[in-house]
């Protein structure tokens, strides 16, 4: 390893000594090792022309090794234009650093455990035209002193040419550099001022291909890295392993100490569907009944399909013509199997907060009555905890993006329909919800909507998207309420459960809106 010595931010200035790191196998470095004297945020200013898989990986063992010392660590992903931390990771990226500055997101909440190596990832979360923004907003020295308070440690991935970074430098003074050694002057010239790159970590060379072919087979090359020093750096590998702690859904970050300990940059990293090994034995054991437990549950769901198929009466009210759900006739057009089309929906995780109520039924009224005055924008209830107590909360729109969420907020501020009052900030109306709870798919948007006005009628909050699919055709789908995670999600799941019926937590999607003038 190549000694690496600290120096101080400046316009032109050189530099520290590149160190050769390669992530899958190599222990930290020193000077990029965890350090008790550095009590705020480092940044990991990262070569947008470095390879983008070294990139993300060198960050990942970072992250991975300070936590192996014992140190509540946060990765938070700033390449806003291109973020890559959670593709690279393997975890889904929905709420994150930019709805946590734009849409009142919780920060605690959007910092999510990566598995098998204890630290926190904030993704980049939801995209922005405007990334600068988020790097000059003066809200970073409040979330900084939060984890000052907390003792827990920042590491925030951005491109070292970012617009908006020597903002940001205001608020971190220390810093990381990950990239090209061939790219010196560049990175010298973006290293923001008043920052102390403490070390300049750079992707494994590799020989020239001319000098390879002419090296003799009987003199052994030398090796690519050199045999590491006395141990000044961080083996985190050596950490002795650590009981995972269960996820409470809290607001405070869970302490290092219950996590488990894991190789600076095991590759490749965890797949998301990753969960704890448990015994072999066990786990044969247990086979066979699990078998037989699934094959049973697929045969129930198919009775109660069919029978709800065949009686759709049974879900409450009375369906009468067009809005029965009758069986499936021979040479109905419009009840024809969609064969092997496949749904085209678009992701509509945008909504906009109207009132909350502790019993459904007004809850219900005000939707009903909002409605019928603005038949654009939809209006359903979602049950929420907040705190420990449940609320029926009244939500407008299922929408694609940002810009659709604010000009509906801004017509329903307008007429008095919504206030910001209710929750601190008008940015505060506008929420992230992609998930909803899937209550059946129907070929026409009377019958979906006949089977959302059944289930509300048995105090099961229920609306109609309409979904396009790749064939050109059109169906419906019945979904109920919209939530930011599984966890929200858990009183309306109990709900149907309660009820007898099927049910899953889905990515809301549908046809996308209509620009409103």
């Amino acid at each position: 390893m190549t000694d690496i010595h600290a120096t101080s931010g400046s316009a032109g200035r050189k530099l520290p000594e590149p160190t050769f790191f390669d992530p899958s196998f190599e222990r930290l470095p020193a000077a990029a090792s965890f350090d008790a004297s550095r009590t705020g945020p480092v940044l990991l200013l990262f070569d947008r022309a470095a390879e983008r898989d070294w990139v993300a990986d060198a960050a990942i063992a970072i992250a991975t090794g300070w936590n192996a010392t014992g140190q509540r660590t946060v990765l938070a992903d700033l390449g806003l234009d291109d973020p890559m931390l959670a593709e690279r990771i393997g975890m889904s990226s929905m709420e994150g650093v930019v709805d946590i500055f734009l849409y009142g997101a919780s920060l605690a909440r959007s910092a999510r455990p990566v598995p098998g190596r204890g630290f926190y990832l904030i993704s980049a979360g939801t995209y922005t035209p405007d990334s600068t923004a988020i790097l000059r907003d003066p809200r970073w020295e409040k979330i900084i002193a939060g984890f000052r308070s907390a003792g827990a440690s920042l590491l925030i991935f951005v491109p070292s040419d970012a617009p908006g970074l020597p903002s940001l430098a205001r608020w971190a003074y220390d810093a990381i550099m990950l990239g090209e050694q061939s790219h010196e002057a560049e990175l010298s010239r973006d290293a923001p001022g008043g920052v102390t790159v403490h070390a300049w970590l750079t992707p494994p060379s590799q020989p020239p291909r001319a000098a390879a072919v002419a090296a003799s087979p009987a003199v052994a090359a030398p090796p690519r890295f050199a045999e590491p020093e006395a141990p000044t750096g961080i083996r985190p590998w050596l950490a002795p392993p650590r009981d995972t702690e269960p996820h409470t859904g809290g607001e405070e970050f869970r302490s290092a100490e219950n996590t488990v300990g894991a190789p600076a940059a095991t590759l490749p990293v965890p797949a998301p569907e990753w969960e704890e090994a448990e015994p072999k034995a066990e786990k044969k054991s247990r086979a066979a009944p699990l078998i037989t437990l699934l094959l049973l549950l697929l045969v129930l769901a198919g009775a109660v399909y069919i029978l709800l198929q065949q009686y759709p009466q049974l879900l409450g009210g009375t369906l009468t013509g067009a809005q029965a759900d009758a069986p499936v006739r021979p040479g109905a057009a419009a009840r024809a199997p969609r064969g092997s089309a496949a749904s085209a929906g678009t992701a509509l995780p945008f909504a906009v907060f109207v009132k909350a109520y502790p019993q459904y039924e007004p809850a219900r009224q005000l939707a009903s009555s909002v409605a019928a005055k603005f038949p654009d924008a939809r209006f359903y209830v979602t049950p929420e905890m907040t705190g420990d107590k449940l609320y029926y909360k009244v939500f407008s729109g299922a929408l694609a993006d940002s810009a659709e969420a604010v000009a509906l907020r801004e017509r329903l501020l307008r007429s008095g329909v919504v206030s910001a009052d209710d929750v601190g900030t008008a940015d505060d109306l506008i929420l992230v919800r992609p998930l909803a709870v899937e209550l059946g798919e129907l070929p026409t948007q009377e019958a979906a909507q006949a089977r959302a006005d059944s289930l509300s009628g048995r105090a099961i909050p229920a609306y109609a998207v309409a979904v396009p699919f790749n064939d050109g055709s059109e169906r419906y789908k019945v979904y109920g309420g919209a939530f930011a995670d599984s966890a929200g999600a858990a009183p309306m799941l109990k709900m149907v459960q309660q009820a007898g019926l099927p049910a899953r937590l889905v990515a809301r999607t549908g046809r996308a809106p209509a620009p409103q003038k």
